[in-house]
């Protein structure tokens, strides 16, 4: 009975030791957004809601299912023959079908309006996933800008962390003042708050992060993209705004509106019934046969179906309107995104290659003149100090610039390759 105890306890140490590697899996970009593509329930809803569409125009084409008629006519209710179905011969037992049927033209314009819906929710799918891409990318890149300035952090502290026990000694043996110990773990605290604050950011960028793909990331594995310069060149971008999604999905609503308006142009055509029926009499008299016709008559056309059609023509035209008006607020959002990240850009670079140059030779210089006895402890950490807020302050920078590249590189969705 020991044996499989023991391998029941080994296989549940196993599953575990499993469960945590795949909890600790570090994700790539590319895996990040190929699994946030698959979570989206709103994606997976239009792509269901177009093929819904994309059914109805089909059987859109076809005519009206036929109708079974059946029943009793001129059933006697009053004299001797109350209820009876055999003795009046207007008495019959009816049975017949009927059809339906709609002219092919109106029946081809039903289907494109239909099918111009499907293509309108397919595009406005487009859009639901380049703001998907967009949101998971930005999470990305802040996951992982987050975790470089943790290290920072981290690595600054170690460092003053390490003078401490040396401060202390020299204290002792009269090297340096008392007061200097205090001053060291002042500093070392003021860090620990960097540390704390940086450790902040990395879990609100994972609790984000875990949003889209629906599964923990814990860690950032892969290259970075290259945020460091737009995706293409401004005249570039700007000519691009028509194969966004927004402004696609905007163009099938016109023509949808344009459809519907089509659709209704015709509605005064009228439909015509066809009944063929068998009526079978009681005996002694003959059975008989017939068929019936029902034809529509429009005789109020322009009062109804006129109206109606105007009313389309009337959204078709707002709905061409809303379509310029969207391209005009996408040229005035694409141009204020390039603005930010040009801006951001260039606040980026000065900390990167003007003030942390700057501050580490600044630091260099107190740290030789400390081991020489020719600067203070106080200046030391305060040079450590403003080194560690000046990488913070770039990392930052290097955040904003990263979260508006990515707002420009997915306003169009983009194929993923893993």
């Amino acid at each position: 009975m020991k044996i499989p105890a023991l391998s029941l306890w080994l296989g549940g140490v196993l599953l575990g030791l499993v469960h945590v590697t795949a909890l600790a899996e570090s994700w790539t970009l590319a895996q990040t957004l190929a699994a946030a593509r698959r979570y989206s329930a709103g994606l997976s809803a239009s792509h269901n809601e177009a093929r819904a569409l994309t059914s109805m125009a089909t059987s859109a084409r076809e005519l009206p299912d036929p109708k079974l008629k059946f029943g009793i006519e001129n059933l006697p209710v009053q004299g001797s023959n109350d209820r009876r179905f055999t003795r009046e011969g207007m008495t019959m037992q009816r049975i017949g079908v009927m059809q339906r049927y709609v002219s092919s033209e109106k029946r081809e314009r039903k289907a494109l309006t239909l099918e111009a819906q499907a293509q309108s929710v397919t595009a406005q799918s487009a859009a639901i996933e380049a703001a998907l891409q967009r949101d998971a990318a930005r999470a990305w890149l802040d996951l992982a800008l987050s975790e470089k300035a943790l290290a920072t952090a981290q690595r600054v502290v170690a460092e003053t962390t390490r003078q401490q026990s040396a401060q202390t000694v020299s204290v002792g043996t009269g090297g340096a003042m008392p007061d200097s110990v205090p001053a060291l773990q002042m500093t070392l605290s003021a860090m620990r708050d960097e540390v704390t604050l940086a450790e902040r950011d990395v879990q609100l960028a994972r609790a984000q992060l875990v949003q889209l793909p629906g599964e923990p990331v814990t860690a950032i594995a892969g290259a970075l993209p290259p945020y460091q310069r737009l995706p293409a060149d401004e005249k570039s971008l700007l000519e691009g705004i028509t194969l966004h999604p927004e402004v696609i999905a905007a163009a099938r609503e016109a023509d949808t509106a344009t459809s519907r308006s089509a659709q209704s142009a015709i509605a005064a055509i009228p439909d015509v019934e066809v009944e063929l029926y068998y009526a079978h009499r009681a005996e002694g008299y003959d059975d008989m046969a017939g068929v019936m016709f029902t034809v529509d008559l429009p005789l109020f056309q322009s009062r109804r179906q006129d109206n109606d059609h105007a009313a389309d023509v009337a959204l078709s035209m707002q709905a061409n309107d809303r379509m310029a008006q969207t391209v005009r607020e996408h040229t005035a959002q694409l141009s204020a995104l390039i603005a930010g990240y040009q801006a951001a850009q260039t606040l980026w670079l000065r900390q990167r290659d003007d003030i942390l140059p700057l501050q580490q030779r600044r630091l260099a210089l107190l740290t030789a003149q400390y081991h020489a006895g020719q600067s203070s402890l106080s200046a030391l950490l305060s040079a450590r100090r403003d080194l560690l807020t000046s990488e913070l302050a770039a990392n930052k920078a290097e955040k904003e610039v990263a979260r508006n590249w990515a707002a420009i590189r997915w306003l169009i969705p983009q194929e993923i390759t893993q």
